[in-house]
């Protein structure tokens, strides 16, 4: 088991390399400055310094979650220049990433260096996660705004991730369930996963203004 988890790692790791490189071409320059007002509700006026060495949940947001008006993300467009020339096993991950949304998890408990226990805060999923960097545990409790990866039977946290206050648990779960009401009220109704998928930035927009100390303010 321990073998196959890290051959995943390793391939998940490479695969992402490839997938950032075609993230960050300049081809995509024009589209990736609206995703960054999108991601980060900016406003008129305001500025934002892009770093994308420290920006790794708004780069698989735009990569995998961020669709075109005909509904494809840069993934699809990346598969369908590339995946020719992809290995059955990373067409796979590209695949399974596909599957993956932002969300927030509840941190229940830590195995240092082996896995984390965790518990989707919106769709009240428990797993674990394989885990080979060494959580503090001191992060026990905490949330954790990231993206969950699924392989086989075994999960892997995709890249960096946010750890939060566990006292923010309520107030993220009413606002999320609140957009979803009324995003079901306003249009076809949609399952809760497919709306965290379509609607991932509003987490972001969540974890932003609190930091701020105010409320989120959007069209």
């Amino acid at each position: 088991m321990e073998n196959s988890v890290e051959v995943y790692k390793t391939l998940l790791s490479d695969v992402f390399a490839k997938l950032m490189t075609f993230t960050l071409g300049e081809e995509f320059d024009e589209e990736l400055g609206a995703s960054l007002e999108l991601f980060y509700n900016l406003k008129e006026g305001d500025s934002y310094e892009f770093d994308p060495e420290n920006e790794f949940l708004f780069l698989s947001w735009f990569l995998l979650d961020d669709t075109d008006t005909e509904g494809k993300a840069l993934i699809h467009r990346f598969l369908d220049r590339n995946a020719s020339k992809l290995s059955q096993l990373e067409n796979q991950v590209c695949l399974a990433l596909m599957d993956t949304h932002l969300t927030m998890l509840e941190v229940q408990d830590i195995d240092p260096s082996r896995s984390i226990k965790l518990k989707d805060l919106f769709l009240g999923e428990e797993f674990e996660v394989a885990e080979a960097s060494g959580a503090d545990e001191k992060f026990r409790k905490n949330l954790l705004y990231t993206r969950v990866l699924r392989l086989g039977e075994t999960r892997f946290l995709v890249g960096a991730g946010t750890f939060l206050s566990p006292g923010l648990k309520d107030p993220i779960l009413t606002f999320i369930s609140k957009e979803y009401q009324r995003e079901c009220e306003a249009g076809e109704p949609l399952s809760f996963k497919q709306f965290l998928k379509e609607n991932g930035e509003l987490i972001n927009w969540w974890i932003c203004a609190w930091q701020k100390g105010g409320e989120i303010e959007y069209n």
